[in-house]
């Protein structure tokens, strides 16, 4: 707890970036409880999804939560006697497209009503996010600009599941060398929201971590096969079915606003790129990035700068990415607040390139709702940016080879 109170500007602190961060988490406080108060926030709709979804399950016939128009009955029917509170579901139906997987954990929300269950799940995985969040950097700087990051914000009003991914691919970070066979159980975990997984078992092959990668290809299996038995196999094929109606829908028709998908392929067919240019410059951009991670992982840098390299990089690869995905670069900000200490970087230096990496996701962040446009490739193009900085000035910290005589 001291180490958490203490400033220490040898450490990498920055007490300046801390207030203002503190100054923002205050503000962004405020403005939710208003919004709440006044019922204009919609908070939770998303959870929604998730808490219907859980009701179908423990009612015996889980694969109708991806009958977009089932669910919406179902939440019409339950929410009714809610209408003296500011949640309007009935009105603004959510679509449930998470793996039969989610049901494990939707199920159990489902036992309560509606508002506990929100604030149940809300606290826990604000629990987790602080958890890892804390276990990365014990340090209350780095505690407030996690809390403080625009999406870390539009999660937790939206009670999306963004946080609880975030925090598990921290943790998959932090117990890779230490205890491999945990952090692959964690990996596995991740199958509940599959994009943020896609880019670590090549890390995991490339690093021959095989502790790891055996743990999460084991425990995958056993994950569907836990969630087949319980919830019925047609589950499975419900949600193919969704998959496909949200991959028409959603990145082929645009029936989803272009801005909603935070991509490099948000981005272009916001620009107004056709599909197939669209995903090919976006695929292209994907495999880019994945070899300059292999690359840095490949190296001998900080184990700090290869985390949040990774981190950097997950929201680039898959096509389907929203702002409130966006917590992930938080974790890899706070990786990169030890990055002094691991290199020997000078504080002033360091100090200066954070400050300005932080300030462009910041800004982008609070902006999103009012420009609405596709800002994500360009909050992930802040951190990448600090990692070469960071590079250099490690490279450039290095002492030089002693010359032959």
């Amino acid at each position: 707890m001291k180490q958490m109170l203490d400033w220490d500007v040898s450490a990498g602190d920055d007490p300046a970036q801390a207030l203002a961060c503190a100054v923002l988490l205050g503000m962004t406080i405020v403005a939710a409880v208003l919004m709440f108060v006044s019922g204009g926030s919609n908070a939770g709709i998303d959870f929604s999804c998730f808490w219907g979804a859980g009701t179908m399950a423990l009612e015996g016939h889980a694969a109708t939560a991806y009958d977009w128009q089932q669910l919406h009955q179902q939440l019409v029917l339950r929410m009714q006697p809610m209408d003296h509170a500011p949640y309007p579901y009935d009105e603004i139906p959510v679509p449930f497209f998470y793996p039969p997987v989610f049901f494990l954990v939707v199920a159990p929300l489902a036992l309560l009503p509606f508002p506990i269950a929100f604030a149940v799940w809300s606290a826990a995985k604000l629990l987790c996010w602080v958890l890892v969040v804390h276990a990365i950097r014990p340090r209350s700087a780095a505690l407030l600009l996690a809390l403080a990051a625009p999406p870390v914000f539009y999660d937790f009003i939206a009670g999306q599941s963004s946080l609880l991914a975030a925090s598990l691919l921290g943790g998959v970070l932090l117990t890779l060398d230490r205890r491999p066979l945990l952090s692959g159980f964690l990996l596995a975990l991740l199958i509940f929201k599959p994009q943020y997984g896609v880019l670590l078992p090549l890390v995991l092959i490339a690093t021959k971590r095989w502790s790891a990668f055996i743990t999460a290809s084991l425990v995958v299996p056993a994950l569907l096969l836990i969630s087949g038995i319980i919830f019925g196999w047609d589950t499975f094929e419900g949600f193919r079915a969704a998959a496909t109606f949200a991959t028409t829908q959603f990145h082929l028709s645009g029936a989803l606003p272009w801005p909603k998908l935070q991509s490099v392929y948000g981005l272009l067919r916001y620009a107004g790129f056709g599909y197939g240019l669209a995903m090919t410059l976006h695929v292209a951009t994907a495999l880019a990035a994945a070899v300059w991670v292999l690359t840095i992982w490949r190296r001998k840098v900080s184990f700090s700068v290869q985390a949040a390299s990774l981190l950097a990089v997950t929201p680039l690869i898959s096509p389907y990415f929203a702002i409130y995905d966006m917590p992930i670069l938080a974790i890899a900000l706070v990786f990169l607040m030890n990055a002094t200490m691991d290199e020997q970087i000078s504080p002033p230096s360091n100090r200066r390139t954070f400050r300005i990496g932080v300030s462009v996701i910041f800004v982008l962040g609070y902006a999103f709702p009012f420009v609405f446009v596709p800002v994500g490739p360009f909050m992930c193009a802040a951190v990448i940016a600090i990692i070469l900085m960071r590079y250099r000035q490690a490279k450039a910290a290095m002492p030089p080879f002693p010359q032959r005589a």
